[in-house]
């Protein structure tokens, strides 16, 4: 499965990722060609295993992939040194993962602002405020992390991600520790920044209900993408996991 759309934000080419070496080698990105299109929000699928968050890692330049190259709003990762990778995305990226990555004696407020701070950059005061203020959190600006809910530090990595203004966010899992009713309103929450903000987001899941969200699904088995679905439903998303889970072949870490 192909997409290579000149307009894609992140953009992997004949991506591999091989653990280990000799016949004990596995691939977990096995020859990944694909395109994310800029303001679009994109969630990955597959079976346990099937290389989803190897591949978001590698698209998001967390890890470096074995062979191919991974280009991140133009710039290919390819040959950048650390520091060069940490500044560009540090511009040009922002994360939202499972374990909220929040800083414990920092408030709402400064937990949000934190990449700008890191940056050297001035916060916009007034966009940092809306954002809090959207994501339900304007009355917890100077609360810390231990007196939050789940739910809520959920809220606070969201406004991280929106406040920046970046051209895409990798979600890793987003919802998976939240209650029903707040992973609804995170998942709206990043549905709106593709469609309002014209972020593109890239979102690992396993719930066809939160992949309903997206604009489009793809799914992987063995480290290779196999299929896609635009305008998904969870009841089409389910039937293709269903079907993808009763063909897959050798099991790849994750």
């Amino acid at each position: 499965m192909v997409n290579t759309t000149v307009s894609a934000q992140v953009r992997l080419t004949d991506v591999r990722k091989v653990y280990g070496a000799g016949p004990g080698a596995v691939d977990a990105l096995a020859g990944v060609t694909y395109g994310f299109d800029a303001g679009s929000f994109t969630a990955v699928m597959g079976p346990s295993g099937s290389g989803k968050s190897t591949l978001l890692h590698c698209a998001a330049g967390l890890d470096t992939p074995t062979a191919g190259d991974v280009q991140l709003a133009g710039q290919s990762l390819r040959g950048l040194d650390e520091t060069a990778l940490t500044e560009l995305r540090r511009e040009q990226v922002a994360f939202v993962f499972q374990s909220f990555n929040l800083m414990p004696a920092l408030t709402v407020r400064q937990n949000v602002v934190l990449p700008m701070t890191l940056a050297g950059k001035q916060p916009d005061n007034a966009w940092v405020s809306e954002v809090i203020q959207r994501v339900g959190l304007g009355e917890r600006t100077k609360h810390r992390p231990s007196e939050l809910s789940g739910g809520q530090q959920q809220r606070v990595a969201i406004a991280r991600a929106l406040a920046g203004r970046t051209a895409i966010t990798f979600a890793d899992e987003p919802t998976g520790a939240l209650d029903t009713t707040t992973a609804l309103e995170v998942l709206t929450l990043l549905r709106d920044q593709s469609r309002v903000l014209g972020q593109t987001i890239v979102m690992v899941t396993h719930d066809p209900v939160a992949a309903s969200y997206a604009d489009r699904v793809v799914f992987l088995v063995d480290g290779q993408i196999v299929s896609e679905s635009t305008r998904p439903s969870p009841e089409t998303v389910a039937a293709e996991l269903a079907h993808l889970s009763t063909t897959r072949r050798t099991p790849t870490p994750n």
